[in-house]
């Protein structure tokens, strides 16, 4: 019998149960989110490709009247659970994927926005055929020829709820995939604020007083602050790698691995996917990074950076190159291997980003999944999770370190040769014309910079200050 085939592209949960690809069951996310309330409004934030777009296909496919009958969750683990078949494809659903709206100018970002809902209430053009108001069918109109004014595409998707709400019956279901994409993608430009400001009115109009919706299930990288996109929704359910109720149904845990890896025959291989891929923990669970275990598995079992060609998180890159002294000991201490306790935000603005402190470049480094978090009392202890992102984040920082590659590269060889000499030489340029000058105000500065010019040994040596 033929293995079932690795799927790295994104392919929706009904086309790789259908289709023969290898799925790792992660339906009891049904379950998670039912017994907290099944008409809640909820957050869930992960890094890039933990499997936040195949979990929302399957919700999709789960509640969705549209594919009533389907055999897609037999013999999975929400087979197991009856009480739950009463919202087995009951209700009319509304699935928005935003990860594509990314774009350079404003005209551009309401375009690609305008072309996700139309593509939306395309889906749904049988209510064309029912009883519409005019100005219901006006909106079909303007979405499918671009003339729908931006007041409109903000309230465009509550309008599409109220439509299927009166046709069906039944409450309506909201999907939205990556709804911060675009705002982080934009992050440091005028366009941002832009940006957010219609993506407020977006959210709110879609979630907050809208009595056509049932439940709404967003999904993103950043838990950012009520204060911003979210203002007004106080009832909205946040669930991120800080939270212990769904760890388990993003990215894969050991056990799912071990399965992987013997259904293809290298159960011996653990060792090295561990190396490469474990290490970091959602709530209470220990996970692996589920796109570059399936990667490496269909590459042949050849370990390599994957995620980092999935592209980055832009707010990080920009932070690394605008840290303080503190921010670059943390990092550098991170980097030579050891562990360090810091204070980590409950949530962020992009305003807060741009203060570049240290919590706060740990934290989206920990919600982006560039560091593992364990509680510490009030704090929380970080670290580098595994060989795939320490590469990563050693390629950012050599990139953001302010200090010429001539004077790194004779101030770590001289260090490497025991030249003291030329090791004074090269720190007293570093300190006569340094991007950190007006930082260096005691010992403690001066040892930072000490350590970042030390970032080409971290590898052979256990370096502190």
């Amino acid at each position: 019998m033929a293995r079932l085939v690795v799927n790295t592209g994104g392919m929706s949960f009904g086309r790789m149960r259908d289709g023969g690809k290898y799925y790792v069951d992660k339906t009891l996310l049904v379950k998670d989110i039912l017994d907290r309330d099944d008409g809640g409004i909820y957050l869930y934030v992960r890094p890039r490709r933990f499997g936040k777009t195949t979990n929302i296909s399957m919700l999709n496919a789960f509640f969705n009247v549209e594919y009533k009958g389907n055999t897609w969750f037999e013999g999975l683990e929400i087979s197991e659970y009856p009480e739950y078949d009463g919202y087995r494809n009951a209700f009319p659903v509304i699935h928005l994927d935003l990860q594509n709206t990314t774009a350079s100018t404003y005209g551009m970002f309401l375009n690609k926005v305008r072309k996700e809902i139309l593509r939306a209430y395309k889906v749904h053009r049988y209510l064309l055929e029912g009883d519409l108001l005019s100005d219901e069918r006006r909106i079909f109109e303007e979405l499918a020829t671009r003339d729908m004014p931006e007041e409109d595409l903000s309230d465009s998707v509550k309008l599409l709820s109220e439509m299927l709400y009166r046709h069906h019956g039944s409450r309506v279901v909201v999907l939205i995939d990556e709804y911060d994409r675009a705002v982080t993608d934009s992050f440091d430009t005028q366009l941002q604020g832009d940006i957010i400001r219609f993506m407020g009115s977006l959210l709110s109009a879609t979630l907050k007083g809208n009595d056509s919706l049932q439940m709404a299930y967003v999904t993103g990288v950043m838990q950012l602050a009520k204060a911003g996109m979210f203002s007004g929704l106080n009832n909205i359910s946040v669930d991120s790698v800080l939270s212990t109720m769904s760890g388990e149904r993003f990215g894969f845990t050991e056990a799912e691995v071990r399965s992987i890896l013997d259904y293809y025959g290298h159960g011996d291989k653990l060792g090295e996917v561990m190396e490469w891929y474990d290490g970091y923990r959602f709530g209470n669970v220990d996970v692996y990074n589920p796109y570059s275990v399936m990667t490496y598995v269909s590459k042949g079992f050849i370990p390599g950076s994957y995620w980092a060609d999935t592209g980055g998180i832009k707010p990080l890159v920009w932070m690394f190159g605008h840290m303080d002294l503190r921010g670059l000991g943390i990092a550098t201490t991170l980097f030579g291997g050891s562990p360090e306790t810091v204070t980590l935000r409950d949530s962020m603005t992009y305003g807060d980003l741009r203060l570049s402190k240290a919590e706060n470049l740990y934290t989206l480094m920990v919600l982006s999944g560039y560091c593992r978090t364990e509680p510490a009392g009030d704090e929380y202890t970080i670290s580098i999770p595994n060989k795939e992102v320490r590469g990563i984040l050693e390629r950012m920082l050599d990139e953001a370190v302010a200090i010429p590659d001539t004077i790194f590269e004779r101030f770590n060889r001289a260090v490497a040769e025991g030249d003291a000499d030329s090791i004074a030489s090269a720190v007293q340029c570093v300190l006569e014309d340094s991007s950190y000058y007006e930082e260096l105000e005691d010992e403690r500065s001066f040892e930072l910079i000490v350590l970042t010019m030390l970032h080409g040994q971290i590898s052979r040596y256990d370096i502190k200050a």
